[in-house]
Formats: C-alpha cells, sequence, structure tokens
C-alpha cells in the first residue's frame, strides 16, 4: 500500500476526528472521556496551523486518512514556553503495528527542526513572536494494569530520540482505573 504524508486540510478533520473518537471511547491512550465533536478537532488545527505549527495526515491512494500526527502549544500563550512544543500521534486502529506512524512521526520531528512557532502572550496579541522549536513533548497516558503495552509505545518513542522524564501517578481516571501520565522529551538542537 502506498503512503503518503502532507499537511492536513480542513476537509481531512472528519477522518480525523473518527480515528480520534476511537481512542477516546476504547483506550486510556487520551484522558477524555466522551467522543469530541468536529468543532474540538477543528479548533486544535486552527490553533495549531495558526501558530505555524505542522499538523500532517498520513493517506493512502484514495486520499483514506490512516493516521495523523501534529504539534501544538505546550502549556497554552505562555512565551516562556514557546520553544517547547507538545506532539500527538493516532493511527487508524486498523492499522497500528503496521508501520503507519514511523513515516509521520519522523517527517513531524524534520519538520519541527525548522519550524517557527509563532506564539502570542494574553494581552499581547498585536505582538505575535516566533521561536524555534526547541523540545518536542510527548505525553501518554499509561494503564498500570496493561504495563506491557503501555511500555511498548514509550519504548516506541524512545527509538525516535525521546526520554522518558517524568511520570505523574494516579493523576488520571478512566474506564474504572487509575491511569498514570508519562511525559518523554526530545531535545531538537
Amino acid at each position: 500500500m502506498a503512503l503518503t504524508i502532507r499537511p492536513a486540510t480542513e476537509a481531512d478533520l472528519p477522518q480525523v476526528r473518527q480515528i480520534f473518537a476511537h481512542y477516546v471511547l476504547n483506550t486510556v491512550v487520551t484522558l477524555l472521556i466522551n467522543e469530541p465533536p468536529l468543532s474540538y478537532i477543528v479548533g486544535r488545527f486552527r490553533d495549531s496551523i495558526g501558530r505555524g505549527l505542522p499538523y500532517l495526515v498520513a493517506v493512502d491512494d484514495h486520499d483514506v486518512v490512516l493516521g495523523y500526527t501534529y504539534a501544538s502549544s505546550f502549556t497554552g500563550s505562555k512565551l516562556g514556553y514557546a520553544k517547547t512544543v507538545e506532539i500527538s500521534l493516532f493511527c487508524h486502529p486498523d492499522y497500528t503495528s503496521k508501520g503507519i506512524g514511523s513515516r509521520p512521526i519522523n517527517q513531524l520531528i524534520d519538520t519541527l527542526r525548522t519550524t517557527k512557532h509563532v506564539c502570542q502572550e494574553v494581552g499581547h496579541e498585536q505582538n505575535p513572536t516566533e521561536f524555534d522549536v526547541r523540545k518536542v513533548i510527548a505525553v501518554m497516558s499509561v494503564d498500570e494494569g496493561a504495563q506491557g503495552q503501555a511500555l511498548a509505545l514509550r519504548d516506541w518513542y524512545k527509538r525516535w530520540g525521546f526520554e522518558e522524564v517524568a511520570r505523574l501517578k494516579g493523576v488520571g481516571f478512566k474506564q474504572g482505573r487509575t491511569i498514570d501520565v508519562l511525559y518523554l522529551e526530545l531535545h531538537l538542537q
């Protein structure tokens, strides 16, 4: 199967929402509980694009979205954090463990090396400032009962150069279980 990685468009977002909704409703990978409306996905997309950050989709020959990845602001609009971004990556559930995530994450990291993050601090929106991205954070929820799966995902990120830097124990609760949250960090320059 041919796979193309390209910038996402708003036309891709209903498919992106379907993929994300699967993880929201069936896993603890994200701590959202309820199925997200399309407006949630559109808002995150527009925020990332508006900041000059990449939002990529992996599509097949028929333009079906098989996965997506994007960078977003780490902790909102505080200029002191502007050199750090958070990334997200999700693959269509029928295409996990098939290498679909590797190409988009590789392209996302490469793109972030030359990306200018446009940030505006609250109350100073008329003065946007561009910052080079230096740090990339991946945040993942971990179900203690499924340690093998959680460690496999963490180790997958480590192959890309990420290092586990924090574990927040028991800060989440989903599907009747207490959830830890891992922070992984990649230094770009």
